[in-house]
């Protein structure tokens, strides 16, 4: 597609919608200060500690909410908590100056989600992915992960990232979640993607007292547990000759035992003899065969409490004092056992087919650019290596933010101030025992059937206790920590009349620190060695001589692969971690801190901002938006340690950057009638290197029997991210809650940062080193079209059915290596799914309220690998999946809610490159039923 094709077709849509549908307007009167009472009439949302959609202050926009309060007056239909919802969503949307999407909670402790992550991909042109422990943790705003993130208006991140994690934060706790994929001056910086801010609920949000709570049981299909969830809020007010107090507290936890299965094919690479020579098939073409198999498994058991409070004093209907903070908490231990084994090299195969996909070698080497063809089966019998892996993993992390502030009007000034703190921290403690198997070993693979590697190990040898010998310890650690102190004010001075309607302003101040420490120890031998691996092993070295029977733990087979395996016991490893590490010779404890794996990071941010919200005609029709800027100057000082290569040397390392940032953004909305509208924005965004990608220094893993190294680097001199902004949309909102909209988006990316893998020999030993580069120019452009309504007007039962469906098409590429030191080539960006969208289907009538949902998103690539002899894109096709809630109210205090998550059992499949025929993993994903109680005071 052209670049100028999606906003000429939304130009010539918006034309045509206009000439055939809409009445023009004679004239328009003068705009009218806002109620400045309500701070979101007089800033943009996103710097108001209400967070709060912004609104320019146009007389239309006043008359269209009258309207609509005498409208919903009169009319009949009953206004239920799913329309309700849903309405506040699309009144969201229609009254703000920046293109917005969002999720209102149905009521106190009703989001459809468990989590603020999962309920977030119901969001037009949001997509969402799992990672390996089983949930959400992945969020992306059209296809692009650089999101800024705020909790009650105010920057909120998680440990030593640049965004929040919003599997961390119950989806109980919160009012709202408003997706900005448009910015103005007064929103913080940092996300060329967008913003999302996260609303909680406050005391003064109430009429009175209300006690409300939810206690839920999920059962999970792989893990074949059930565990519960729960929450509560408690929350009143108090009007007194001092004015009105409010108090609110609200704690929740979830809770989750979790079985996450992954089945895994290794690298393309050649098939090669024991001797290193390639096998052509009999056509005289090379064979292309995954480096190796392997399954991995994520077990274990999730905790996260969550608290969150606010006191508001409202000494007079012009000022009002709070204070408010959040507390959430994570506590995580898991078992990830692996199961592998390397036949090619290894063991010449006995047998192989070869099917008719071929292609170019894309390594560079011998046999660059002949014709290889990929291998559908293969086996291989001899002395190769099969093995377990047994790693623990026990982790645990916060975010804690605190803040307090005034707010202050009349009938011209409003003037707010905020003061925040900001703490978050993530550490991980890993014990890792690696066992092989006695040889010769005979691998199978079946093929790819299923868009998977099949395969299994002939005789299932590795279910027998007596055959597996220990070979290396490996233990890693870390400790990041994040903190903020921030103080921002803002203020308002609203015109009497005029061409601009107000003047909005404000500075924002912080420092923020970022730590990490760590350090890793690799292959520690056991004692007297392993022996020849693997036909003959050091006996003394068998496990069974060397810890006892209920040292090993069964794990189950899979439909990849049949026959289950033996590993050893999580509760082993971590109850004896002192004793393994003696026998090993090693450390107790943790190890010394690795100089590769230090950074602390202090950044010092400057920023203030001025824009005004303005009102006209144009062509007899009302025209209101924003013009402003922001100007924002980083001060950064890095302690690290930089590697020299040749000598393998840790050097410290102290460097300051600095450098200002230019932000100017324009918008407006053009109002055909007081339902149909259309809106453009522009404005420059830019997005911070993470701070892990600025750390210069190299950590390094050195490479086993089976695995070339790995390490990863940073870059000091990264520098941000920046991106102009292009959005254009067409709004009609038809009846109350009920919606029609399409856009058209563009953005032109500069410097957009992804990680490559090159391989690097350092101390004579070759390593696969991943490391962040600046991409050259770029664009992404897209089409996004939205469609909510309830269908009110239908005869008896059936006026209690409504839908929402959304839809966003996403194209977007940028220059960059296609291997570090490699040529530019034009490449598709990351995360970036061509094809997006969701389908709701939702009854509530009769004290029923079902939602039956399906959200699909298409392959996109997920990474860039080493190069290899097929392709170094890394792509995936999600598990897209069907969600199931059915609630019924119990009188009108209490609700049962039923909820069932892919309820088809859809499964996440990885390849290496395009095509389906070099899979490389299959993730099995979860499928869970929920029944809960919700009861309301």
């Amino acid at each position: 597609m052209k670049r100028n094709t999606i906003t000429c077709t939304m130009t010539l849509l918006a034309v045509a919608i206009a000439s055939s549908l809409v009445p023009v307007h004679a004239a328009t009167t003068a705009s009218q200060p806002s109620d400045i009472s309500q701070p979101a009439n007089g800033t943009s949302n996103a710097q108001t500690s209400d967070a709060q959609p912004s609104n320019a202050t146009t007389n239309s926009k006043d008359k269209k909410k009258k309207q609509e309060a005498d409208a919903s007056t009169l009319s009949t239909v009953v206004v239920t908590p799913l329309h309700a919802s849903l309405g506040s969503a699309a009144e969201m949307k229609q009254d703000s100056d920046n293109i917005v999407d969002s999720i209102v909670s149905e009521d106190i402790g009703k989001m459809p989600d468990n989590s603020v992550a999962d309920a977030m991909q119901r969001i037009t042109g949001v997509q969402i992915a799992q990672g390996f422990q089983g949930e959400t943790d992945t969020v992306v705003v059209r296809g692009l992960p650089n999101v800024e993130t705020t909790l009650n208006g105010r920057e909120i991140f998680s440990s030593t990232g640049r965004s929040f994690a919003f599997q961390d934060l119950p989806a109980t706790a919160v009012k709202s979640v408003q997706v900005y994929k448009t910015s103005d001056a007064s929103q913080p910086d940092g996300g060329i993607a967008g913003l999302v801010n996260m609303q909680l609920f406050r005391p003064l949000d109430f009429q009175g007292p209300e006690v409300a709570g939810t206690i839920t049981g999920t059962n999970s299909a792989e893990a074949a547990r059930t565990d519960g969830n729960a929450s509560l809020l408690l929350s009143d007010r108090w009007h007194t000759d001092a004015g009105d107090f409010g108090a609110l507290l609200n704690a929740s936890i979830n809770t989750q035992h979790y079985d996450y299965k992954a089945v895994w094919g290794d690298f393309p690479t050649l098939l090669e003899t024991t001797s290193g020579t390639p096998i052509r098939s009999s056509t005289g073409s090379l064979i292309e065969v995954p480096n190796g198999f392997g399954a991995d498994y994520n077990i274990g058991y999730r905790r996260r409490p969550e608290v969150n409070y606010a006191l508001q004093w409202k000494p007079n209907e012009q000022t009002e004092i709070y204070a408010e903070g959040m507390m959430d908490y994570d506590y995580d231990s898991y078992n990830q056992p692996f199961f592998f084994t390397y036949p090619n090299g290894t063991a010449t195969p006995t047998s192989y087919t070869v099917g008719n996909n071929c292609y170019a070698d894309a390594l560079p080497g011998a046999y660059y650019g002949q014709r290889v063809c990929d291998a559908t089966s293969a086996t291989w019998s001899g002395n190769s290596y099969a093995a377990t892996s047994t790693q623990t993993h026990q982790e645990h992390g916060h975010d804690i933010q605190s803040s307090i502030g005034a707010k202050w009007h009349n009938d011209a000034w409003s003037l707010s101030t905020d003061l925040s703190e900001t703490a978050s921290s993530y550490t991980e403690d890993t014990l890792i025992v690696d066992t092989f198997l006695k040889g010769p070993i005979t691998t199978v693979w079946n093929g790819t059937a299923g868009n998977q590697q099949n395969w299994s190990l002939a005789g299932n040898p590795q279910n027998n206790a007596q055959n597996y010998y220990l070979n290396g310890l490996y233990q890693t650690w870390f400790d990041e920590r994040g903190n903020e102190l921030a103080w921002r004010a803002d203020g308002v001075y609203t015109f009497e009349s005029g061409f601009f309607q107000n003047l909005q302003f404000g500075v924002r101040t912080a420092d923020r620190t970022s730590s990490y420490i760590g350090s890793v120890q690799n292959s520690i031998a056991p004692p007297g060695g392993t022996g020849e691996l693997s036909l003959n092993p050091n006996p003394a070295n068998q496990v069974l001589a060397r810890f006892p029977a209920n040292y090993f733990c069964a794990m189950p087979g899979s439909p990849a692969l049949a026959g289950g395996w033996l590993t050893g016991c999580y509760n082993y490893l971590v109850g004896n971690a002192n004793a393994i590490r003696a026998l090993y010779g090693t450390n107790q404890g943790l190890a010394p801190v690795d100089p590769g794996r230090y950074y602390n990071i202090d950044e010092k941010t400057y920023a203030a901002y001025l824009q005004s919200a303005y009102s006209a005609t144009l062509f007899g029709l009302p025209l209101d938006g924003l013009i402003g800027a922001r100007v924002e100057q980083v001060h950064r000082d890095l302690d690290a340690y930089s590697f020299n290569t040749a000598t393998g040397i840790y050097t410290p390392l102290q460097l300051s950057t600095h450098a200002p940032v230019y932000l100017p953004n324009v918008s407006a909305v053009l109002h055909f009638t007081d339902t149909l509208q259309a809106r453009f924005n522009a404005a420059k965004t830019v997005t911070y290197p993470d701070f892990g990608d600025l750390n210069p220094s190299i950590s390094l893993n050195p490479g086993t029997v089976n695995r070339l190294g790995n390490g990863s680097s940073g870059n000091a001199y990264l520098n941000p991210i920046r991106s102009t902004n292009y959005d254009l949309s067409l709004e009609w909102y038809f009846s109350p809650g009920s919606y029609a909209s399409a856009g058209a988006f563009y953005r032109n990316i500069n410097g957009y940062i992804q990680s490559y893998v090159t391989n690097e020999t350092i101390g004579g030993q070759l390593y696969q080193i991943s490391s962040p580069q600046s991409a050259g120019s770029g664009y992404l452009q897209g089409v996004e079209l939205a469609y909510q309504q309830f269908f009110d007007f239908l005869p008896g039962i059936w006026n209690g059915l409504g839908t929402q469906l959304n839809f966003t098409y996403i194209d977007g590429s940028t220059k960059s290596p296609e291997y570090i030191g490699g040529p530019m080539v034009t490449t598709p960006l990351q995360n970036v799914s061509k094809d997006n969208y969701n389908a709701v289907l939702m009854y509530e009538k009769y004290n029923w309220s079902v939602r039956l949902a399906y959200d699909f998103r298409s392959r996109y690539i997920d990474g860039f690998n080493a190069q290899n002899v097929a392709s170094v894109n890394d792509e995936i096709v999600p598990a897209n999946q069907v969600d199931l809630s059915i609630g019924y109210n119990i009188g009108t205090h209490s609700t049962v809610v039923l909820q069932m998550t892919n309820l088809l059992g859809a499964d996440l499949h990885e390849y290496w490159g395009d095509g389906t025929t070099r899979p490389r993993d299959i993730r099995f994903q979860d499928r869970t039923v929920s029944l809960g109680f919700r009861f309301k005071l």
